[in-house]
């Protein structure tokens, strides 16, 4: 990093920052892991918060170097040039006021950062108040409306299979979510998608969705992809390994044209096994049609799939995802306007090689009218990873209540 750019940044940093804020001497940080209040320093002319005082309630890493230090927040990374005005993110620098630096052996990172920028990266997980100083997750903040909503007093009411614990978990979490198809893989087109809209479109914005919902509930989120590109099918999976709990690949379910099928709608989950009907054998050659653009792909490897079934290390995930796939059936099926199509199991490939409890979501059918004008909506969107991300947090808080009562 030269000094002429370092001055280019503070210059740009300059026309950015328009009149001063006034600076707090303390700021909240509120989550559902609970709530910190963290003190403000300003001995090098700017505002900054020590990284270690956010943990307890935000899913911090840190990783600190001789001149980097990376701090990864729910799965996404930043990087601070540690004395100099900036941070890397997603391959662009972005210039600061100030920047983070590391004393008594302490990573302090700049209030603007986590006041301005971070809420703007995961908006639907994270807001800040400047009157009240306060950093939150974006679920606890209060809505006050003059309308009613109809989804509020759903998620607030009771749940027929018993309410979640509050906080519901007590252990951390990762989660890797998978968004279907995407680069020169479109998935399906959508019959009642808007114009140019495909698949590997919604797949992508319900994901982004859903890692937004794991983050304001205190879960590290691992993305596939998080723009529009192929991610080979191993690949996919082999994310979901070391801390990771579970894997989730999110589609979108089409029927070829027959007789009824454009009347064929509703939710549906899968896991990893034998399938046992012939639509379920349908819908994983359909998925599995994407190996075709796996350019570098070794033909061999299909015959993993003769023996992958016996794999001890697969087969010890099996019970797991069949869990897994009813607590996020059970919950993605309510509101849904298609309705439960229950779950299932077939081979896809997707799954094949994920060494952790692992769930494929057909979130509706794209070739039915009411299912593609939902999911190409917004509030369709968001509705079903609201409910999805309830179904995981269900599973793993009977994961962890299995750990308690040591049951295998």
């Amino acid at each position: 990093m030269t000094m002429r750019l370092v001055g280019l940044l503070l210059a740009a940093a300059g026309v950015l920052e328009g009149p001063k804020p006034v600076v707090p001497g303390v700021v909240t940080v509120a989550t559902a892991r609970g709530e910190v209040v963290v003190p403000v320093r300003t001995d090098r002319g700017h505002p900054v918060l020590a990284a270690a005082r956010l943990r307890p309630v935000l899913p911090l890493t840190l990783d600190v170097g001789e001149d980097w230090a990376r701090v990864a927040l729910g799965g996404r990374g930043f990087r601070f040039l540690l004395g100099a005005p900036l941070f890397e993110f997603d391959g662009r620098i972005v210039p600061l006021a100030g920047g983070a630096y590391v004393a008594s052996d302490t990573l302090f990172v700049p209030l603007q950062w986590l006041s301005e920028y971070v809420p703007r990266v995961l908006s639907e997980a994270y807001r800040y108040d400047p009157l009240a100083a306060r950093f939150e997750e974006a679920a606890l903040t209060p809505t006050v409306t003059t309308t009613p909503v109809a989804a509020a007093p759903a998620r607030a009411a009771p749940r027929a299979t018993g309410p979640i614990p509050k906080p519901p978990l007590r252990r951390p979490h990762t989660v890797v979510v998978d968004a279907g198809h995407g680069g020169v893989d479109p998935g399906n087109p959508g019959l009642f998608f808007p114009r140019g809209v495909r698949e590997k479109d919604v797949t992508l914005s319900m994901a982004r969705l859903l890692r937004a919902e794991l983050l304001s509930r205190g879960i590290t989120v691992i993305m596939t992809r998080s723009t529009d590109t192929l991610i080979d099918f191993r690949d996919r999976a082999e994310r979901c390994g070391g801390s990771c709990d579970v894997f989730v690949s999110l589609h979108v379910n089409s029927l070829p044209r027959r007789g009824d099928y454009r009347a064929v709608q509703g939710f549906e989950t899968y896991f990893l096994d034998e399938a046992r009907t012939a639509e379920a054998r349908r819908v994983a050659e359909m998925e599995n049609e994407a190996l075709r653009y796996e350019t570098d792909r070794d033909p061999a490897d299909d015959n993993d799939f003769a023996f992958i079934l016996k794999d001890l290390q697969t087969n010890e995930y099996l019970r797991e995802s069949a869990a897994l796939a009813e607590a996020v059936q059970r919950q993605g099926a309510r509101g849904h306007p298609g309705g439960d199509r229950g779950v299932s199991q077939a081979r896809f490939a997707v799954l094949g090689w994920a060494r952790r409890p692992a769930i494929l979501v057909e979130t509706g059918f794209s070739t039915n009218r009411e299912d593609g004008q939902f999911l190409a909506s917004g509030e369709g969107q968001r509705r079903l990873a609201r409910a999805i991300a309830d179904g995981i947090i269900e599973y793993l808080a009977q994961y962890e209540r299995k750990l308690a009562d040591g049951i295998p």
